[in-house]
């Protein structure tokens, strides 16, 4: 188990969830926390193809109605 980022402490408890994701604290320094990668984040892939494409001379715009 992992140990605060600003207490020593082990003890972590469920704090509220939002917007669908489940938010956490730490009981030693109160610290909030979320877990899991947001599903709006684009992969590795996503970010490749859009630097490909911007280099090849396509906008930033026009990328953004391609759907992958």
């Amino acid at each position: 188990m992992l140990n605060g980022p600003r207490c020593s402490s082990p003890e972590r408890v469920k704090c509220a969830a939002i917007n669908s994701r489940q938010r956490y604290t730490w009981k030693g320094c109160q610290y909030l926390y979320t877990v899991g990668q947001k599903s709006d984040a684009s992969t590795a892939g996503h970010r490749r193809l859009a630097v490909t494409l911007y280099l090849e001379g396509l906008g930033v715009r026009s990328m953004s109605d391609l759907r992958v």
